[in-house]
């Protein structure tokens, strides 16, 4: 079998809420191609793994590499790991997705606009570029 390239590697991912340890050392390894699924029953800690991966909830330990780049980590004032590099997190970032089972889309905007929200705000894309972008990807469905 072919190796293919390292898309993802996260190490040893602990988290707790006050004296409750949700996450005890989980790790996932994804390479290109690769189609992962994290199932669990409610409360197991799937969409806080997810979370902690882009830092949107800070682990207390562990280690993530995103395309071959390890996110450069620090222990913050209360033991939680925060980036030590913002620039680095913003551009990693731009590298992740997720897609939540329950999503919702903003009833006051049109499709386009919120299919160019996220490239026009989050990733600084120019509105005309998101939106010739997103053109291209309507005609398609």
């Amino acid at each position: 079998m072919p190796t293919t390239e390292l898309k993802l590697q996260v190490e040893n991912i602990h988290k707790s809420f006050g004296p409750n340890e949700v996450l005890k050392g989980v790790s996932l390894t994804a390479h290109a191609g690769d189609v992962i699924s994290i199932i669990g029953s409610s409360g197991s800690g799937k969409s806080t793994f997810l979370r902690c991966i882009n830092l949107l909830e800070k682990p207390n330990q562990g280690r993530i590499e995103v395309a071959g780049e390890k996110l450069l980590l620090v222990k913050g004032k209360n033991g939680e790991l925060e980036a030590a590099d913002a620039k680095q997190l913003q551009r990693l970032r731009t590298k992740l997705a997720m897609v939540f089972q329950h999503f919702n889309l903003w009833a006051h905007m049109t499709v386009l606009q919120n299919i160019i929200e996220t490239p026009v705000h989050i990733l600084g894309v120019s509105k005309d570029e998101a939106i010739e972008t997103a053109r291209k990807y309507l005609n398609k469905v």
